[in-house]
């Protein structure tokens, strides 16, 4: 599962060192090259939305019962760096979300 695949949620899970949150991982392989920016944009922004409607309905709850009163934690693994435009994208949703109660983050995978 990754970015490629809007309605579905890539992983999640619990970290033992904070058991007050959930992390819900996304997938991204996909390049940030300047022809397919855009592409990439509006997969990663159809994901989030995915995402974010899975913890606002409180599907969350009902899928993964031991997410009940845990922050979540909506984690994008990348394998490339992020471009300037994914930068400004990733910074409007995670300051978004945080009204939401939602934390954003984007972790670039060590190679």
């Amino acid at each position: 599962m990754s970015v490629l695949e809007a309605a579905t949620i890539d992983m999640w899970g619990i970290p033992k060192w904070d058991q007050s949150k959930v992390v819900l991982g996304i997938s991204d392989h996909v390049g940030w090259e300047q022809e397919q920016e855009g592409e990439h944009l509006l997969l990663l922004q159809e994901k989030l939305n995915t995402y974010i409607a899975f913890i606002e309905s409180g599907e969350i709850n009902e899928t993964i019962p031991s997410a009940q009163g845990k922050a979540p934690i909506i984690r994008i693994t990348g394998k490339y760096p992020l471009s300037e435009q994914a930068e400004l994208f990733i910074d409007r949703a995670t300051e978004t979300l945080k009204d939401a109660g939602i934390v954003l983050e984007f972790v670039l995978k060590a190679r």
